[in-house]
């Protein structure tokens, strides 16, 4: 199915994404110390993003802390975003994916930690729209939005949504939402509203339409080396989750 998309934006990650990849394909310590827990983070703002060249946001900044409690050494890098995050671990170039929320494909790769917070997913729409987001007209006829790889953009799938845009990054959703390309994005909501300002957000009314467990993967193949790493994260989970 075709799509609208920030291709500027796609070239760029693009381009960083191949040097990730080959970086971690080539990193001893990532390749082949398979005691080091190497997770990837996708590009999805606030949860995860790069500031000065370092891997911060709500997730990184919450699973530090957990790992340094179990004593689990760890590497985390930040990739495109959650179908790159995804194909890591099928390759088995990552042993663990954060955040995230469930879905059938991941878990035939990986387990999922206990849940570290709640993600909410909402409808994002112009206030002056007719839509109404429950109604049979909007389910046939809008023109949707959601962030490539994401479990948003699953669910609008399984659920018989028009998706035609697919943007990377959440500041590229808005800018399709705003210039009336798109009738509405389906998103995590914190995701959507952090590049926001308070006159953007003026500008749109939400809708919430689910409230999802959001935790680490870790893969079943580096589990299986480390049978009890599973029990020590789940318990410093509880000592620091949202």
């Amino acid at each position: 199915m075709p799509y609208i998309s920030d291709i500027p934006v796609q070239k760029f990650i693009s381009r960083q994404l191949v040097i990730v990849l080959l970086l971690l394909v080539s990193l001893p310590s990532v390749a082949d110390n398979h005691n080091l827990l190497n997770i990837v983070c996708p590009y999805f703002p606030p949860y995860s993003y790069s500031d000065q060249n370092k891997v911060v946001g709500i997730g990184p900044d919450l699973i530090k802390r957990v790992l340094n409690d179990s004593n689990i050494a760890y590497k985390i890098t930040l990739v495109a975003d959650y179908a790159t995050a995804v194909q890591a671990l099928k390759v088995e170039l990552a042993d663990g994916l954060l955040l995230a929320s469930k879905s059938a494909a991941r878990d035939e790769l990986a387990v999922f930690t206990q849940p570290m917070m709640t993600n909410n997913w909402s409808w994002f729409l112009l206030k002056n729209t007719d839509f109404d987001v429950k109604s049979h007209t909007f389910k046939s006829q809008a023109i949707i939005g959601s962030i490539k790889g994401t479990n948003t953009y699953q669910w609008l799938q399984d659920n018989g949504y028009k998706v035609l845009a697919l943007p990377q990054n959440a500041r590229a959703l808005v800018a399709m939402l705003k210039s009336k390309r798109i009738d509405a994005a389906f998103v995590a909501d914190v995701v959507f509203e952090y590049p926001l300002t308070t006159e953007d957000l003026s500008l749109f009314k939400k809708v919430k339409e689910l409230e999802k467990p959001f935790g680490m993967y870790i893969s079943r193949h580096y589990l299986r080396k480390h049978p009890t790493l599973l029990e020590q994260i789940n318990r410093s989970i509880e000592k620091f989750r949202h």
